[in-house]
């Protein structure tokens, strides 16, 4: 089942919407991946709206991760504008708040710029044969060899760079919307496992911007660990299109035990 069809909406009235939450994008086969849960959170707040077609930035907090299967969105709809909307959506204790807004097809930068990094082709990295680390979702990643976990017998390890770097793409190929980066931002292994082997490092809270349409073709990922600290991290996800444009941005805050 692909980020499509697990993120489909059936309209209940009064803001509410149903959806069935898809073991395909679990994490450990338990609880259903942040990113996927947003970009649910996403498209509920976008036919809320009914107005601009995009979430241009998003912030959640993930209280208590819901259960697989049938569940229920809520939104709520305080301002529809001409340039942005603001929308607040929820599935149990995970709640978002979204800014709506209109992106435009092939746009840059009207100044700055972030420059993404250095990496193999594409089919380079595949060949590589690192881990894809994903399920069978329809989503296809391939890390760069210097920047990419071991997995071992006790578990995912890394060089202490604090930094992973992939391709991503969808298996059929079919080009990315700016509704996918926010599932695109939260889809990587964390970054923290290349520093030290933990177990599962739950996102309390996540940001995110999306800042272009993307184009046809893979994207590239760095996802990286700032600072570890008395049992949270902080993590950034920067995203780039085929056209090299930085098209989504997140810093999330997670929580993990650290060895005694």
């Amino acid at each position: 089942m692909g980020l499509d069809e697990a993120c489909r909406l059936t309209p209940l009235g009064d803001g509410r919407f149903g959806i069935d939450l898809a073991p395909e994008f679990a994490i450990m086969g338990t609880k259903p991946n942040g990113g996927y849960l947003l970009t649910a959170l996403g498209r509920a707040a976008v036919q809320a709206a009914d107005a601009q077609p995009f979430v241009v930035a998003a912030g959640v907090q993930y209280g208590a991760s819901p259960d697989l299967g049938p569940a229920v969105i809520t939104t709520e709809v305080h301002r529809v504008g001409r340039t942005a909307s603001q929308v607040s959506a929820s599935v149990g204790a995970v709640r978002a708040q979204l800014t709506l807004g209109a992106l435009a097809e092939g746009s840059t930068p009207f100044w700055g710029d972030v420059a993404p990094p250095a990496m193999p082709p594409r089919e380079a990295c595949e060949l590589a044969g690192r881990p894809e680390g994903s399920l069978d979702n329809g989503n296809r990643m391939a890390f760069d060899p210097s920047a990419s976990l071991d997995w071992g017998a006790e578990g995912p390890s890394g060089d202490g760079s604090g930094e992973l770097r992939a391709w991503f793409w969808f298996e059929d190929e079919r080009p990315f919307t700016p509704l996918d980066l926010l599932y695109v931002v939260d889809c990587m292994p964390p970054a923290t496992f290349t520093v030290l082997t933990t177990g599962w490092v739950p996102t309390l809270d996540l940001s995110v911007y999306v800042r272009a349409i993307p184009a046809p073709g893979p994207l590239r990922i760095r996802f990286r660990v700032q600072v570890i600290q008395d049992g949270f991290a902080d993590e950034i996800c920067e995203v780039w299109d085929a056209r090299d444009r930085l098209v989504a941005q997140s810093t999330q805050l997670t929580a993990l035990r650290l060895p005694e």
